[in-house]
């Protein structure tokens, strides 16, 4: 992947969102981690997203960057996150970030994970 090819693509809710937190946290985090994390589901192909805060990638890691918020994200993730899309949501359902993914293939039964090929 291209250093400067945009990976994804962060919704304004979800940047004013991540800078309320690292404001409010007094964090020194220059971005955030976004990762691809095994679950059990579907005997464990499927897979959840992670947002943390973060103060530096690591030396693998793909950068991308919009509106002044930097996304640090790890190779192996990195290829099934190809034009998502990092959103917050804030309903009387939920509330938090949520990646709207075009590579998954599937969702487990429960519906809150991705299965991907």
């Amino acid at each position: 992947m291209d250093v400067n090819e945009k990976l994804i693509t962060i919704t304004d809710k979800a940047v004013s969102k991540l800078r309320e937190i690292m404001a409010r946290e007094n964090n020194k985090a220059a971005g955030v981690r976004l990762a691809l994390v095994r679950t059990r589901c579907m005997g464990g192909r499927g897979f959840g997203y992670e947002v943390t805060p973060e103060e530096f990638p690591t030396a693998d890691d793909v950068v991308s960057e919009e509106n002044g918020i930097k996304v640090y994200i790890d190779p192996a993730s990195a290829k099934y996150l190809v034009d998502a899309e990092l959103d917050y949501v804030d309903t009387r359902a939920e509330a938090g970030f949520k990646v709207d993914n075009p590579n998954i293939v599937a969702r487990c039964p429960c519906g809150r994970h991705d299965i991907f090929e």
